[in-house]
């Protein structure tokens, strides 16, 4: 049974959850603030499913095809949606593409309490939601069986989530379906939604407002400067660099993501993906003429079918070599190393809460801030007088 899986393991993708007959699988089993599978003895039928999901339990290994992987530096060509993205828009034009063409789209959205979780979608609205990115793990719900059965009906249907998830998704159908296109994301780790509802209710208590719209990579300013945006119910706003932002300094740091993020088994395109999607770090070093400050994605196509699948949209796109790319994002080939103050911070967070525990890490010292506003200020009344870095929108 999938309880053979230790936590250090377990990747919480769902798969076993999906498959089970009974339903007998829940999140319901608490460590270190991330929700793992739990299953009910009185309901389990030892049908083992379970097992054959799981994509720790059987490896599927990718078996590049001749010629691939293929790299490109990529963005939409429409500077607003770009804006509207996290890097260049690209999956926003794959999945505009696919449900104009009557397909489905699967990604990972905010509900109305900002928790975070994946829907199918087949409507422009929908995908919308899928826009930004999100930083918490997402509930992957009845996802995989909801593909599954647009699939055997005969729709297309374009899947985005961490390599792990696309990797469950694939050993949960255990076969090829020609009108499924796999895109996984360039993949840091992954926080708990624990902590990011404690995060947003200290966040809450400070304003004494409830929170009503969530950006982590707020493009205002650049995409260089990408910031940490909230909008109060009473008006009032929060922004801080994703550089400053406590939440987003603790997650860069390699602290607050789960167990097996850290030995990730997924790591070198070994997911199984179509195309692998990511922000092209470095672009102001590989592409300066190209890059304008409003976004370029790193878009890796693993298969001829998502090569062919980019050729269908409208995105501007060079070709560039794979190894620039992993060399300003090392994550495509190797996990996060685990901070040295992980311990201390769950310990902490046992006792204080996970919220409490972020800000109390990972919060600009008083010092390091006068630093930086200083700085700040210089380099704003240098830009006054020579127009540059002006904010976007």
């Amino acid at each position: 049974m999938i309880d053979s899986v230790s936590k250090k393991e377990c990747c919480i993708c769902g798969a076993c959850a999906n498959v089970c007959p009974k339903q007998a699988i829940s999140f319901s089993d608490i460590f270190d603030s991330f929700c793992y599978p739990k299953i009910n003895m009185e309901v389990c039928i030892g049908c083992g499913l379970c097992e054959k999901a799981c994509p720790i339990l059987n490896a599927n290994k990718s078996e590049f095809e001749l010629g691939y992987p293929s790299a490109y530096a990529a963005r939409s060509k429409d500077v607003d949606t770009r804006l509207s993205s996290t890097s260049g828009a690209v999956f926003f034009e794959l999945g505009k593409y696919i449900i104009s063409s009557g397909g489905y789209v699967c990604g990972a959205v905010f509900d109305s309490d900002f928790r975070v979780r994946h829907i199918l979608t087949d409507s422009l609205e929908g995908l919308q939601r899928m826009r930004g990115s999100k930083y918490a793990q997402s509930d992957i719900g009845n996802s995989y069986i909801k593909i599954k059965n647009a699939l055997e009906d005969g729709d297309t249907v374009l899947f985005c989530g961490c390599p792990c998830q696309v990797s469950a998704l694939k050993t949960l159908l255990g076969k090829r379906y020609e009108k499924l296109y796999l895109l996984d994301l360039v993949c840091h780790g992954i926080p708990s939604q624990r902590m990011l509802d404690e995060y947003i209710t200290e966040l809450e208590n400070r304003e004494n407002s409830k929170i009503i719209d969530l950006k982590f990579r707020d493009k205002r300013l650049g995409w260089h400067s990408s910031s940490v945006v909230a909008e109060f119910q009473n008006g009032k706003s929060y922004t801080n660099p994703v550089t400053i932002d406590p939440y987003m300094r603790a997650f860069h740091s390699g602290t607050t993501m789960k167990e097996s993020c850290y030995n990730c088994k997924f790591k070198g395109l070994e997911a199984g993906s179509d195309i692998t999607l990511g922000d092209l770090w470095g672009a102001e070093v590989l592409l300066p003429g190209w890059d304008d400050n409003t976004g370029i994605s790193a878009v890796i196509a693993n298969t001829e079918k998502g090569k062919q699948l980019l050729e269908m949209i409208g995105i501007e796109k060079q070709i560039i070599g794979i190894k620039q790319i992993i060399q300003y994002n090392k994550n495509i080939v190797q996990p996060t190393r685990e901070s040295e103050v992980r311990r201390q911070f769950f310990a902490y967070a046992r006792s204080y809460g996970y919220g409490k525990a972020i800000l109390h890490f990972f919060s600009e010292t008083r010092l390091a801030k006068l630093k930086r506003v200083t700085r700040y200020r210089i380099k704003y009344l240098y830009n006054r007088f020579t127009g540059r870095n002006k904010p976007l929108y």
